[in-house]
């Protein structure tokens, strides 16, 4: 018999974790495609009786697959990107810090993107995403890739999760965009909620 409850509870942690490494899918669009498989699979799980640790790993790869494939539709139907922490890395390494970037671009209002390594963004996003991070991060940033100095591995991770932040922000962007160009395109008709997945033995 299946504890909808004990299931439902520990999808949604899974779901929470998923959703921060996947910029714009839903945590409870996870959480539901994670409980449709466990109904799907109802058999299995049941007489299988896995322990908790075990849950959580059959969860996360299937959130983690549904979400991958969200985010590759999400990308080939916008012509928005979504940017990953190598991406960001090399923007901080490559353009952020240069002045001649900065000359390219007075005003917020002149929409001059950077690039580097193939990847373009906009200057003054990037400046904002860099802007909202707590001193400490940012200071970390500039340390490793403004002067080019070697971290310590406290500083190390320090910088990883910076950059996860920055990642995050930037993406947050670009889905906000993204929706709003919905909405606007919509005519304010009204949208479909899809649902919700009633978890019931």
């Amino acid at each position: 018999m299946i504890d909808w409850t004990h299931y439902t509870k520990i999808a949604e942690s899974v779901a929470r974790r998923i959703a921060d490494e996947y910029p714009g899918i839903e945590a409870e669009d996870i959480r539901q495609q994670i409980l449709l498989h466990v109904l799907e699979k109802r058999g299995t799980y049941e007489n299988a009786d896995y322990p908790d640790g075990q849950l959580r790993n059959n969860f996360r790869k299937i959130g983690v697959s549904y979400a991958g494939r969200e985010r590759y539709a999400f990308i080939y139907h916008s012509a928005e990107y979504v940017y990953t922490s190598p991406e960001v890395r090399q923007l901080f390494e490559r353009a952020f810090f240069q002045p001649e970037m900065w000359e390219r671009a007075p005003t917020k209002d002149d929409g001059v993107s950077v690039a580097a390594g193939g990847i373009v963004v906009a200057l003054w996003d990037l400046d904002r995403a860099y802007g909202a991070l707590p001193p400490v991060d940012a200071a970390v940033i500039a340390k490793r890739y403004e002067r080019g100095e070697a971290l310590t591995p406290a500083e190390t991770m320090r910088l990883s999760r910076a950059i996860d932040k920055v990642t995050r922000s930037l993406n947050n962007g670009v889905v906000r965009r993204q929706n709003e160009a919905k909405a606007h395109s919509s005519n304010n008709r009204g949208q479909t909620v899809p649902a919700d997945f009633a978890s019931t033995a």
